[in-house]
């Protein structure tokens, strides 16, 4: 067989067959050609303890199922002797194992899927190559077709199927609309294929078929799996229709999340059907919420065609039934808002990026664990060993936290801030933590092993983790150095995410000696670097996990300062570990931020200094800025006024300016009436309404009189404001606003807070004004 160019998996499935498994992979090469490459008869596998295994045979022979034992012998990480075993087909190995385990006997590994293990084990992360009938790793960047898909319904009520509108196909610059109207007139748009349709079955079956014609790698959508095409799939089965929109015809393979009512889990064979909200969070995007709305007006500076209001769905219903040209522009612009958003934040490249360095399909949300699993379990089956099952670790001492200093309260001049590169990773760099070299550190001389924490003692030359951090590491650099930013984003997301894996008892690799080595020695790490810093004649302020405050007092040049003590830091650890441990370090301390004024608050109502919370004036790289960390400017629970006017006065205030002035005008706009619009709380529901107790928070309050305005109303998000007769939601406000509770819990904490340093109070501040109302 010949080579083949460099492809990257699009999709991996298998089936049981009478012959054995059948894996299919479909690929994509760099000049476009797709390909479904089948491997047919494959086994599943997983491993039995050795000293059971005569109990194991007598059960396979009475369920009457063929195995086949390996012969070599591996260890798992609690030190069993353990056996592969090779079963050609998965339902019969469920079986088995199910049997087993009621028996009482242990398996591990049996939840790795055989398309999954196939790649795993070779190592093929993201891409393949062919050579000679060998698969080889490789690297490609598909040029992928990718599909927005976008229904709209009438009112959605959990647990009832919505009747079907429209839906939105948007591709290489098309939009379509197909749209279920009897009786209407059929429109034409110069900018929009609408088409309209007697029936809901009609409407789907063209969809399909314009699915299939397109035949997209990819179909996205702002949750796109449990709403649009799970709607589609119900109504589908509803009118008798397959839904048949894999490549080969193939429909979707459900499966609902467990202990996730309403939340599914989705395989289209041959494509990757990617949401929008999973994929902005694996890339570690943060908003104030990750509606298709938000996250639009952030990074398009453009939004849904319907602005936000109470009643959008009542708008909609408005235009289907009186505006159809209207309505698809609607829907097609909800289509074309995903497309461009994954363009603007370059999620394609990072998906694809993702997917080589872990293995993971790109439309694997989060799967922190299952990255962690992929590349480690071949490495560690190379040195003889089998990972854990979930919760069979059961050590019960938990890990603490990143270490959070006591801060120092006050108004500063010149804080520079110190931060480690990378602490978690570069403390398993270091002092060599590692699953398999815990198990091998405790069982060889002291001479050979590392003290860690909680008893904790690592082989100093067999392990794996420090050795795959370092891969990373270095692809980290050169992803910079090539200005590669989802490849560096992408290795830093993963990097930082071992340490979660291994102290969450979720995970197969958790061990609290792991996760406390990592964390007990990046407090002894912080808490050292501050007494150095101090012997340096520096007060540290505050610090948080990898991070030194330090007051530069009335040091010339800061930021030469910044850079001077993170060089010393960085040599003094280097000196230590070398002669303490005969390691060489890999931290690596860096100069991060000056903050030419820096107010560090006191706990509300005590002289006790805040932790994680404060507020800095950067000045010098460009345009002034502020910062707030923890503040209320930063929180989703305070009104656009108390934001703002924290943004006010802070900026006074690093300016030396009359801070007086900003209150008192404030106070006076408030009571005008000026600032009504910025009166507004928005808080998300979580959970139904009807599931709160009596004694409900105010937005809970709002939301159940805003229920009894619109029976039909089914949000999340309320917004409400505070009345003299108590909270009420937009649109139905029937009272005047009561500014009193705005000024006395909006206001004066905000202004009291920094106040407090000048000897002031916000009372004292509007007392002269209030007089005038």
């Amino acid at each position: 067989m010949k080579s083949s160019p460099p492809s990257f998996i699009l999709s991996r499935h298998w089936t049981d067959s009478e012959a054995g498994i059948e894996l299919r992979f479909w690929l994509i090469d760099s000049e476009g050609e797709r390909r479904c490459r089948v491997i047919p008869e494959q086994s599943s596998s997983c491993f039995v303890a050795q000293r059971h295994l005569k109990q194991w045979q007598g059960l396979w022979r009475r369920l009457g199922i063929s195995v086949r034992v390996g012969e070599r012998t591996f260890t798992s990480l609690l030190g069993d002797q353990v056996l592969p075993v090779y079963t050609h087909s998965v339902r019969q190995q469920r079986r088995w194992v199910h049997t087993g385990q009621d028996q009482g006997l242990k398996v591990w590994e049996d939840d790795v899927m055989p398309a999954n293990r196939f790649l795993m084990e070779r190592f093929l992360f993201g891409s393949l190559s062919e050579q000679e009938g060998r698969f080889r790793p490789a690297s490609s960047e598909p040029e992928l077709r990718v599909l927005s898909l976008d229904i709209e319904t009438d009112w959605y009520i959990p647990g009832q199927l919505p009747a079907l509108y429209s839906i939105a196909l948007a591709f290489d610059d098309q939009q379509q609309v197909l749209v279920v109207n009897d009786g209407a007139d059929f429109i034409t748009d110069d900018g929009v294929d609408v088409r309209l349709f007697s029936t809901v079955r009609d409407c789907l079956a063209e969809a399909i078929a314009r699915i299939q014609a397109y035949d997209p790698d990819c179909i996205v959508g702002w949750n796109v799996i449990d709403f649009d095409l799970r709607i589609l799939q119900e109504h589908c089965d509803q009118v008798g229709l397959a839904f048949e929109v894999g490549r080969q015809r193939a429909v979707p393979l459900w499966r609902e999340m467990g202990g996730q009512p309403g939340r599914y889990a989705l395989e289209l064979e041959g494509r990757q059907v990617v949401d929008g909200p999973g994929a902005f969070r694996s890339a570690a995007w943060a908003f104030e919420d990750y509606s298709l709305e938000t996250v639009s007006r952030s990074l398009l500076n453009r939004g849904k065609r319907i602005e936000h209001s109470d009643d959008r769905v009542g708008e909609i219903e408005r235009l289907y039934r009186e505006d159809l040209q209207a309505f698809a522009h609607y829907n097609a612009e909800d289509a074309q808002l995903v497309l461009d958003l994954f363009d603007v934040a370059g999620l394609w490249h990072f998906l694809i990026e993702r997917s080589h360095l872990t293995g993971l399909p790109m439309d694997r949300v989060g799967g922190s664990s299952a990255a962690f699993n992929t590349v480690y379990m071949p490495r560690l089956h190379r040195y003889g060993y089998v990972a854990s099952s979930v919760g069979e670790q059961t050590l019960q001492s938990s890990s603490p936290g990143g270490h959070v200093m006591d801060s120092t309260p006050g108004i500063y001049r010149d804080v520079i801030v110190l931060d480690f590169k990378s602490l978690y990773p570069s403390i398993i760099r270091t002092f060599l933590i590692d699953p398999m070299g815990l198990l091998e550190g405790l069982n060889a001389d002291e001479a050979e092993s590392i003290p860690g924490f909680l008893g904790a003692r690592f082989h100093r030359t067999r392990h794996i983790l420090p050795g795959l951090i370092d891969q990373l590491w270095a692809a980290r650099d050169q992803a910079k150095r090539e200005q590669n930013a989802p490849m560096s984003q992408a290795i830093k997301i993963i990097m930082n995410s071992f340490y979660g894996v291994l102290g969450s008892p979720l995970c197969r690799f958790f061990d609290p000696r792991l996760a406390s080595s990592i964390t007990m020695r990046g407090h002894d790490i912080l808490q050292r670097s501050s007494e150095f810093i101090e012997s340096q004649g520096y007060p540290v302020i505050y610090g948080d996990t990898d991070s030194l405050f330090i007051h530069a007092r009335n040091h010339a040049e800061p930021k030469r300062l910044g850079r001077e003590l993170a060089d010393q830091l960085n040599e003094w650890w280097r000196s230590l570990l070398q002669e303490s441990y005969g390691l060489a370090s890999q931290l690596e301390m860096e100069f991060e931020t000056h903050y030419s004024r820096f107010v560090m608050p006191t706990i509300r109502g005590t002289d006790k200094g805040s932790k994680k919370r404060y507020a800095g004036w950067i000045e010098g790289d460009g345009e002034p800025r502020l910062v707030f960390k923890g503040l209320e400017a930063v929180r989703s629970d305070w009104t656009p006024m108390a934001k703002a006017f924290q943004h006010r006065l802070y900026r006074c205030v690093f300016q030396e300016e009359d801070y007086r002035q900003v209150i008192r005008s404030t106070v006076q706009q408030l009571h005008a009436g000026e600032l009504d619009a910025e009166l507004v709380y928005r808080r998300r529901l979580r959970r139904q309404i009807d599931q709160y107790e009596k004694q409900a928070p105010p937005h809970v309050q709002a939301a159940r009189l805003k229920k009894q305005h619109n029976p039909n109303w089914f949000g999340r998000t309320i917004e409400y404001v505070k009345t003299v007769q108590g909270w009420q939601p937009l649109p139905y406000v029937s009272a005047p606003l009561d500014y009193t509770h705005y000024i006395e819990k909006q206001l004066a904490p905000i202004a009291d807070a920094l106040l407090f340093f000048f000897d002031d109070d916000f009372q004292a501040v509007v007392d002269d004004q209030m007089s005038l109302f």
